[in-house]
């Protein structure tokens, strides 16, 4: 089922980098595929070790966005390879986790690599599929997740209406989004464009900029209540001096997604564009 409009340019590498069992890339996403958030972003080492672990830290920023407890049916959707799921299948008991993804390898990887604890009475599955269409019944989770993926759904507006249908009345959507500040909206534009192109090439289409008063509007259409958000831009910036770092091959590609990286990095770092995660609950 793997069309190629299904397959994202850098999912691509990785999955090429996993055939190098020596690849740090591949180490590195092996369970989520997603930024690294440091509490202590001045003292964060560029190790392979230290991502991981902040790889877990940023799952766990959404945990607690969401108040996830014992007894929940969770979806996330944009799955990846399960690492969000897999970590909430360590930390809660009686969940019924599942995940959602268009890419048939993510799922197929997913499902081979996350199973449930002995013992903790948790059910896992993972499924192919579309988050603006979503195959669950109405008013069916707890909690519905979209962890560093919304920029990749064809339409956020249609994937807020399919989370409030299947969120039960009370129930909160977390997601993370790179999130443009209004009054400089003009200048992150200017300064995008001779990366465009590069951008595309190694992401696919992200789809144009969105700020918060984008979001407020868009959970007042949809019937969400915006309860938090969460601007986590410091914590995440080291993750583009490690992802700088461990591209170690030589060569025009590797020159281009370090540049990318580094202008990445300036525009997180002078707050153009902002890592928040969002949390919104669906109003009874």
């Amino acid at each position: 089922m793997n069309k190629k409009s299904d397959s994202l340019p850098y999912f691509d590498t990785i999955f090429e980098n996993i055939k190098n069992q020596d690849s740090v890339l591949a180490q590195a996403f092996s369970n989520h595929v997603h930024w690294g958030y440091w509490p202590e972003p001045a003292a964060a080492k560029l190790s392979l070790e230290s991502f991981l672990k902040a790889a877990d830290q940023l799952s766990q920023q959404h945990f607690q966005a969401a108040s996830i407890t014992d007894n929940m049916k969770i979806l996330d959707t944009g799955c990846g390879f399960g690492g969000t799921l897999s970590l909430l299948n360590h930390q809660y008991r009686n969940l019924e986790l599942h995940g959602l993804n268009i890419d048939s390898r993510q799922i197929e990887r997913a499902k081979s690599k996350v199973v449930p604890i002995e013992g903790s009475k948790n059910s896992i599955e993972f499924k192919i599929g579309n988050a603006c269409s979503l195959d669950y019944p109405d008013s069916s989770f707890d909690v519905v997740l979209a962890i560093e993926c919304i920029f990749h759904f064809p339409s956020r507006q249609q994937y807020f209406k399919e989370v409030h249908r299947v969120l039960k009345p009370g129930g909160r959507l977390v997601i993370s989004d790179v999130v443009a500040y209004g009054p400089t909206l003009v200048l992150l534009i200017l300064m995008c464009l001779p990366y465009l192109s590069l951008m595309k090439k190694f992401y696919g289409d992200l789809g144009p900029a969105v700020t918060m008063s984008s979001y407020k509007k868009l959970a007042n259409k949809t019937g969400l209540k915006i309860l938090e958000l969460r601007d986590i831009t410091a914590g995440t910036l080291p993750t583009y001096k490690f992802l700088e770092k461990c591209t170690t091959s030589t060569g025009r590609q590797a020159e281009e997604i370090k540049r990318l990286y580094r202008f990445q990095h300036l525009i997180s770092r002078l707050k153009l564009n902002r890592y928040m995660v969002l949390s919104f609950q669906k109003m009874a």
